[in-house]
């Protein structure tokens, strides 16, 4: 797809465009940026569109090879069909009060490939003092969960081009990065470090049937959507300006299937259902260390899960559970090497996947993931970077099915390579 760089003059003439007009914006977004801003506004504060609005975008453009599996398209011959495309706006209103937004375009093999809003909020500074910060935001805003939920959308801010799957499902990404409702956020600084409490509320965006397969481990016709706001909560510890970051996130969100024509869920399930419940709750540690050359990172997650209401052949409760080892070291100001291992098992009581291979349609080696990652990324300037990594895989429990469709013939032992190039303004 190729990148539009008229976007930019919108960007830079966006303060132009509006005094031309003479009158509110008649799209539905400037609209609301523009009533909200005049309601919020005080006439103490010298203010101007251009000074306050601040445009950013980005480009990625992925490129994969497996030896075997497929991930971002049919990678066995080499796919380079993983594209990222964005946009983002923030307009300060006020001191105390701005908007942002940002809009996406992705590919990612079948799983992903249309334009999406990635987030859209407006950030209420309730309280900023030199200790103390209390911000309320509400729209479409960003879950604030372990390390990297929160700035996974743009490469630049990712530490390697593939997150730690069995954390980072970029099988769920679109369900679990943003959702729409409120957080209010409190933050208190001090000599011994600053401590922030993000809770956030909101619908889960619209899941796709790529959530689904993951849940039964194959496709399914039924429909999946959330039936209730999800529950957010994250107490983050940093000390030394970031030297040392903790954090501990919990969600609480569930999901509705409902059945489709000739599902075979519903052929399984032992007992006749047309909605069944899917609940999940993922707790996450996290902890980092950031020194002046590298950086050590880990995360450990378990993660309760449970179906209920589909019939006696899919009722379950079981607990999952995945981690990470990660290591950064900046051989240059812009040369940085990373080594990684990560592991994930879908039940924590069957690691070597003996009761998941009883089951029709997935093999055992579907139950775990293990990974090992090296790789390298050089920022060529600010605005472009090049990277590659290698993953040596055993295991294919956070492989996507929509770009294998038939589990049994996945491959246990795989190799990857990966290669990006990005771009930034």
């Amino acid at each position: 797809m190729p990148f539009n760089f008229s976007i930019l003059r919108l960007c830079s003439n966006w303060g132009e465009i509006l005094s031309a007009l003479g009158r509110p914006p008649s799209t539905p977004i400037a609209l609301f940026f523009g009533l909200a801003s005049s309601l919020f506004l005080k006439p103490a504060f010298a203010w101007s569109w251009r000074e306050a609005t601040q445009c950013h975008g980005f480009l990625a453009q992925g490129y994969t090879w497996t030896s075997s599996n497929n991930f971002y398209g049919h990678s066995e011959t080499g796919s380079p069909n993983f594209t990222e495309l964005g946009a983002n706006l923030r307009i300060e209103a006020t001191p105390y009060l701005n908007f942002s937004a940002q809009g996406i375009y992705r590919h990612a093999g079948k799983v992903e490939n249309r334009l999406q809003l990635d987030f859209a909020l407006a950030d209420l500074a309730v309280l900023s003092q030199e200790n103390y910060a209390l911000h309320l935001r509400a729209g479409r805003v960003k879950n604030p969960f372990g390390l990297y939920n929160e700035t996974r959308d743009v490469a630049f801010t990712r530490p390697s081009i593939l997150l730690p799957q069995g954390i980072y499902f970029d099988r769920t990404r679109a369900l679990f990065l943003s959702s729409d409702g409120g957080q209010m956020a409190v933050g208190h600084y001090a000599h011994w470090g600053d401590l922030t409490l993000a809770i956030n509320v909101g619908m889960p965006r619209h899941p796709d049937g790529e959530v689904a397969a993951s849940i039964f481990g194959f496709n399914t016709p039924g429909r999946i959507q959330a039936n209730r706001p999800m529950y957010l909560v994250q107490l983050r510890y940093e000390y030394n300006a970031g030297e040392w970051i903790f954090a501990l996130s919990y969600a609480d969100a569930e999901l509705e299937y409902n059945t489709g024509t000739d599902d075979p869920v519903v052929l399984l399930a032992e007992t006749p259902f047309q909605t069944g419940v899917i609940r999940s709750r993922p707790v996450l540690f996290s902890a980092q260390y950031n020194a002046e050359k590298f950086s050590v990172t880990g995360e450990y997650l378990i993660q309760f899960n449970e179906t209920k209401h589909f019939g006696s052949g899919f009722n379950r409760s079981l607990a999952s559970e995945s981690g990470y080892v990660q290591g950064q070291y900046r051989i240059l100001d812009r040369l940085q090497a990373i080594v990684r291992y990560d592991v994930y098992f879908l039940d924590r009581t069957d690691r070597s996947g003996k009761n998941l291979g009883l089951e029709p349609f997935r093999p055992r080696h579907a139950a775990f993931a293990k990974d090992w990652m090296v790789g390298l990324r050089w920022e060529i300037t600010p605005n472009w970077m090049v990277s590659t990594e290698y993953h040596n895989v055993n295991g294919t429990g956070w492989l996507p099915f929509k770009d294998n469709q038939d589990p049994n013939k996945n491959r246990k032992e795989w190799g990857m390579v990966l290669g990006l190039i990005a771009f930034r303004f």
